[in-house]
């Protein structure tokens, strides 16, 4: 058979022989030229001769996959799909070169592609793995599971690898894209949790102190059950709604269009056989923590309807006059409205109504919260039934302002007004340290508005009690300034120390650092306040009675000590109480009663009891100085003092006649 080609083809003439062997010629040359071209036209700087790919090619470049070949993942693996990547990729060239390019390329990633032996294989994308969706905050992790995605039905979908690693934003090749994330987790949810629940993704949220300052420990709350959106509620962004129009921008058949409705054809056919990212049928959903707006719109229309315009504002520490804005600890710690307002109630003329209680402090801050919210109201009202009734007078007054002040009268006492009203709607203790400051700015333009239209009104002074915003104790605990409380066996006046004597909370209490411990371990520790040699006492300020001394007699180791003679006889209290101790127990009455022993005396008046009982009925009627020696040598006869001594439960009897009228009894020493 060979040798009967090669005479054929001797036969031949010689131009016809040239034409053959060049033709062999160029079919090895093509074939080595084509094979050469498709190996130079898989490597990656091929792709970046058409201008319209530079984009593309920069992004991989600074990419994790800068090591991997565009082939490897544009092209899934066999032969088969290696050559219609070479038929697409050739067809795009002839565009490019005919100038019908267009100036976004359209490329499909299979899942094939990424789970190729060598690259990612389905041992590789198993279980959690962790990753930080926003690099700007590197410190909120997520978490990820590839099983739960890829290996089944996520809200019905069927998910590809490029669902969530494509390249939605230029620039983040194969990067994570979050948004799909949130389209998925968010979509038709109304800005609340998440399909999954926050936990799915955030794990284990940490324990961070926020921009204001306010320690938030997460895993504390997360244990407890408290919902995220306490706190987090507007959390998300956009609707992530698929628009109709959208679809002309790839189809314009009816019959495609007229499937619309269709989301499980629709999906299956985007989704599940074509690499469409969501985004471009889909408005983007944002998730992000949502500081809340410095302003009065926050979102609580989804119950009521600016209704309660003036809370929202005073929650967000705006509105008033003649004070700085002063957002409160809660608005600047992003705690909701729903976050407080989360118990229910019947109201007439609302089906149901959200309100805040005692209870919704407890259910995030713990049992250590209990009766704050109520002080804080309790203390609010007061304050403003102070402060309203003197804006009222002034007003009635305005009409005597001095000739030409009268606008400015009315002007400053209009603010004073706004003022008491929009506490009284807002409701100071949803920002206490700028309600009490509107109080006191109220107070201030009433003066303002007496002074410069002289009205005939004298604005009287009033006990607004330390300021709130200055004291960080009272922020918490405001009204435990007026509060008597027990204290080691005494009761304990705030009132005087706080408000009277302006003494700091951590004079007797541990700073904030360590929150709620007391300094001062027993009465006897107030002595270095009260009890010093270095200023005069009154001790009325602290003890009741007159000048301080009690009324009723108090025990001493001689008897019963009664103060008050000892007062009336002007003896002041330091003849007794020495400072720093100011105990008496150890003073001997004799340095002043050097002879009190006497028949005449009543000795009940120290000797109240304990007499008879410290006596064997044998001493009975004996001479007291055979016992107690010179100290009672005074005593000398009998009489109804002296038997009363004793005889305690006969003080009143048949007084004042004396007992030996009827009693027979022997003689004392000394007796006549």
């Amino acid at each position: 058979m060979g040798e009967r080609t090669v005479r054929r083809f001797r036969k031949l003439s010689r131009p016809l022989k040239l034409v053959v062997q060049l033709g062999v010629l160029a079919v090895i040359l093509s074939t080595v030229g084509a094979v050469g071209f498709i190996e130079y036209s898989a490597q990656p700087s091929f792709c970046k001769k058409c201008h319209n790919m530079q984009p593309y090619y920069d992004s991989w470049a600074t990419s994790s996959h800068n090591d991997v070949a565009c082939i490897k993942c544009h092209y899934a693996p066999g032969i088969r799909a290696e050559a219609m990547g070479k038929l697409q990729a050739a067809n795009q060239v002839v565009k490019y070169v005919t100038g019908a390019y267009g100036t976004k390329p359209w490329a499909e990633i299979e899942d094939a592609a990424c789970l190729r032996s060598g690259c990612h294989s389905l041992r590789k994308v198993e279980g959690v793995v962790s990753y930080s969706p926003n690099p700007d905050h590197s410190n909120i992790v997520v978490r990820f599971d590839h099983t739960q995605h890829l290996g089944e039905l996520r809200r019905g979908k069927q998910l590809r690898c490029t669902s969530c690693h494509s390249q939605i934003v230029q620039g983040n090749h194969l990067a994570v894209t979050p948004q799909t994330c949130n389209l998925c987790h968010f979509k038709d949810t109304r800005g609340t949790e998440p399909v999954t629940g926050c936990v799915s993704c955030h794990r284990a949220p940490p324990r961070i102190v926020s921009p204001a300052g306010f320690v938030v420990d997460h895993p504390q709350y997360v244990r407890d059950l408290v919902s995220c959106t306490s706190c987090h509620e507007q959390v998300v962004s956009g609707s992530g709604a698929a628009e109709e129009s959208r679809c002309y921008a790839c189809h314009n058949e009816p019959e495609r269009i007229e499937e619309f409705g269709n989301t499980t054809l629709v999906h299956e056919t985007h989704i599940a056989e074509h690499n469409v990212e969501c985004a471009q049928c889909h408005t983007p959903i944002e998730h992000r923590s949502v500081a809340l707006s410095q302003t009065a719109d926050l979102d609580c229309a989804s119950c009521h309807r600016r209704v309660h315009e003036a809370q929202q504002r005073l929650y967000a520490g705006l509105g008033g006059h003649g004070t700085p804005n002063q957002p409160s600890a809660m608005f600047q710690a992003r705690v909701s409205c729903t976050g407080c307002h989360e118990l229910t109630e019947q109201v007439r003329g609302h089906e149901q109504v959200r309100f805040a209680g005692e209870a919704s402090c407890l259910s995030c801050h713990g049992i250590q919260y209990v009766n704050i919210l109520p002080a804080w109201q309790r203390e609010m009202q007061r304050k403003l039934r102070v402060v309203e009734p003197i804006v009222r007078t002034a007003e009635r007054s305005a009409a005597s302002a001095a000739q030409g002040t009268r606008g400015r009268v009315d002007s400053l006492l209009g603010l004073a007004r706004e003022n008491v009203g929009f506490l009284e709607r807002g409701k100071g203790a949803h920002n206490i340290g700028y309600a009490d400051n509107l109080l006191r700015a109220t107070l201030d333009l009433v003066r303002a508005a007496v002074r410069i239209g002289k009205l005939p009104y004298a604005v009287p002074t009033v006990d607004l009690g330390p300021n709130v915003g200055e004291n960080v104790c009272l922020q918490c605990h405001l009204g435990v300034e007026r509060r008597t409380v027990p204290f080691a066996g005494r009761t304990f006046n705030h009132e005087r120390h706080v408000v009277g004597a302006e003494l700091a909370c951590t004079s007797c209490h541990t700073p904030m650092e360590d929150h709620g411990k007391t300094v001062v371990g027993s009465g006897a520790a107030c002595s270095s306040c009260h009890h010093s040699a270095a200023r005069p006492k009154e001790c009325s300020t602290c003890h009741e009675g007159p000048q301080g001394a009690p009324v009723a007699p108090v025990e001493h180791a001689v008897g019963a000590f009664p103060h008050a003679p000892h007062v009336t006889a002007g003896l002041p209290c330091g003849a007794c109480h020495q400072p720093p101790a100011m105990d008496a127990s150890s003073v001997d009455c004799v340095q002043c009663h050097d002879a009190h022993h006497q028949p005449e005396a009543t000795c009940v008046s120290c000797h109240r009891e304990g007499v008879k009982a410290k006596h064997d009925r044998s001493f009975a009627h004996l001479q007291c100085s055979q016992c107690h020696g010179d100290k009672v040598a005074g005593v000398t006869k009998w009489t109804r003092q002296v038997c009363t001594t004793c005889h305690t439960d006969r003080v009143d009897h048949n007084a004042p006649v004396a007992c030996e009228l009827c009693h027979e009894v022997a003689p004392l020493s000394g007796e006549t």
